[in-house]
């Protein structure tokens, strides 16, 4: 009988990770409306690229930590597709954006997505090794990432006084 509870948890395993799967996707295609109309009048109309940078940053680093852990195929997908939709959305924002927001929008795309994410990389890979508290420091690291891409729509205010004024 052990050996139908081990199939049975591993079902709830899948359809967990499966609707988790789902509703990230949701939440990846929740601007879309938005961007169509960015598209639709050639303008981004003063919204801000922050939260798309940032949560571009996030997926980039929950794709190495899904690629750390090995075979964890359902995070590994849903981050990949992450990536490709926010890049997406940071490239159509850059099409439409005024000059200014434009060089902020790459200033900051740079400094995050290209800077800090390669210095977490060095740091995970040369200071930790193949230990496994490497995959834990990432995860913690993920974690308040993650809470920052919630956060990021209201850090909006503030890097908009400070980026175009």
């Amino acid at each position: 009988s052990n050996g139908g509870s081990q199939k049975t948890s591993e079902q709830n395993n899948t359809g967990c990770h499966l609707a988790g799967n789902v509703i990230s996707i949701m939440v990846y295609l929740a601007p879309l409306p938005t961007y169509y109309r960015i598209y639709k009048k050639k303008s981004t109309e003063g919204f801000q690229s922050v939260p798309y940078v940032v949560a571009l940053f996030s997926a980039m680093l929950w794709l190495y930590y899904a690629l750390l852990k090995e075979e964890d195929y359902f995070l590994i997908s849903i981050n990949s597709v992450g990536c490709f939709i926010e890049t997406l959305y940071i490239g159509l924002y850059y099409a439409y954006a005024p000059t200014k927001a434009r060089i902020c929008t790459a200033k900051l795309v740079f400094a995050l997505n290209l800077g800090v994410f390669s210095i977490i990389v060095v740091i995970i890979q040369l200071l930790l090794g193949n230990s496994s508290n490497r995959i834990h420091v990432l995860g913690y690291i993920c974690a308040i990432v993650t809470t920052s891409v919630f956060a990021a729509p209201l850090t909006i205010m503030v890097s908009a006084q400070s980026c175009l004024h």
